[in-house]
């Protein structure tokens, strides 16, 4: 599959799943109007660059870096923003880290370098925040920084190219795969957590 058509398929799927009901599960406090707008905002920049000097930069780069900034503008507290910005910092590095290795070692990959790292983010920033809108922004964080270190030491034709097809795929991965493993254990979770009470209170009742 050609980079940039992943990015498509999973904003198409994202969609039909919000317009069936899903939205609160996968992200909540968010309007119709809000969402549309991330939707076609997505669809435009995706097909737009802009060249500065020997850097050409993808708008949806752009359009990360906006949600980023406008998730951490909307946390609570000095220390939380701070929280949520080393996690960023972190995915940043394994990106870049794990992109390394992969390149290097390609005996290690499963099904290609960039999906299996944007799987394996995903699975880090599942362990290390629950919320929806933090996960978003920890993992747009690690994708920014790692993107542009990627983009710093692999020149092209000159060129250092960040937000291209590959960083919308990864990004889009991360973050679908990221929220729907949440639901699943969330969903596990209270299942599990019914069943034992249930459980309980029927035993409790055979003592009676």
């Amino acid at each position: 599959m050609n980079s940039g058509y992943l990015s498509l398929i999973l904003l198409c799927i994202t969609l039909i799943l919000f317009a069936s009901g899903w939205k609160e599960l996968y992200i909540r406090s968010i309007s119709h109007k809000g969402m549309l707008l991330f939707f076609v905002s997505w669809i435009v920049f995706s097909r737009f660059t802009v060249t500065i000097q020997h850097v050409q930069v993808g708008l949806v780069y752009v359009c990360v870096l906006l949600i980023s900034l406008g998730i951490l503008y909307k946390t609570k507290g000095f220390i939380h923003k701070l929280h949520l910005l080393s996690i960023g910092l972190l995915l940043g590095s394994l990106h870049f880290l794990l992109q390394q290795l992969l390149e290097m070692d390609p005996i290690l990959i499963v099904r290609n370098s960039e999906w299996d790292t944007a799987l394996l983010l995903a699975v880090v920033a599942l362990v290390l925040q629950r919320s929806a809108w933090e996960q978003i922004a920890a993992l747009s964080i690690g994708y920014l920084l790692g993107d542009m270190y990627q983009a710093g030491i692999h020149p092209v034709d000159g060129y250092h190219y960040v937000g291209k097809a590959t960083f919308q795929d990864q990004w889009w991965l991360s973050v679908f795969a990221a929220r729907t493993m949440t639901i699943i254990l969330q969903s596990a979770y209270n299942g599990c957590r019914s069943i034992i009470r249930s459980w309980m209170d029927r035993r409790g009742g055979w003592k009676k």
